[in-house]
């Protein structure tokens, strides 16, 4: 077998890291994200519920977006076990986390219920937001 010549080497490896990332990161179409927006803001909306009915809700609204996350970016036809890098994540987790704790916080300490509102409002901003870097980035399915 050949050795390949240095360039030869570098381009196979860009299309190895090229492939890699159209299966860790797919082309999403624009509703994804919109439906996933919406979902994380009816999670901070549902604080706003009596307890009983928002525990409910909030259980019902993670699993519908546990279910779109999975069925078209983690377990989508024709690919299975993709493992997302979480460093790639981890701007947009502790924007979401953060806005949700700031919400707790403003909650526990003020009794102000409307700031969930407020939270709901920059959640789906955040994920909006990625949503558009992410379609740039990693291209627009239909």
């Amino acid at each position: 077998m050949e050795t390949p010549s240095p360039r030869d080497a570098r381009s196979m490896l860009e299309q190895a890291s090229a492939d890699e990332a159209a299966v860790r990161y797919p082309p999403l179409p624009r509703w994804f994200f919109l439906a996933q927006a919406a979902l994380a803001a009816g999670l901070l909306l549902a604080r706003l519920l009596p307890p009983s009915d928002a525990r409910h809700a909030t259980f019902a609204v993670a699993v519908a977006a546990i279910v779109l996350g999975g069925r078209y970016w983690l377990f989508r036809d024709r690919v299975r076990g993709v493992s997302p890098s979480l460093r790639d994540m981890l701007p947009f987790l502790a924007a979401v986390l953060g806005t949700v704790l700031t919400c707790l916080v403003v909650v526990e300490t003020t009794g102000a219920e409307w700031v969930w509102v407020v939270g709901a409002v920059v959640v789906a901003g955040i994920v909006l937001g990625t949503g558009r870097t992410y379609r740039e980035a990693y291209g627009d399915a239909a």
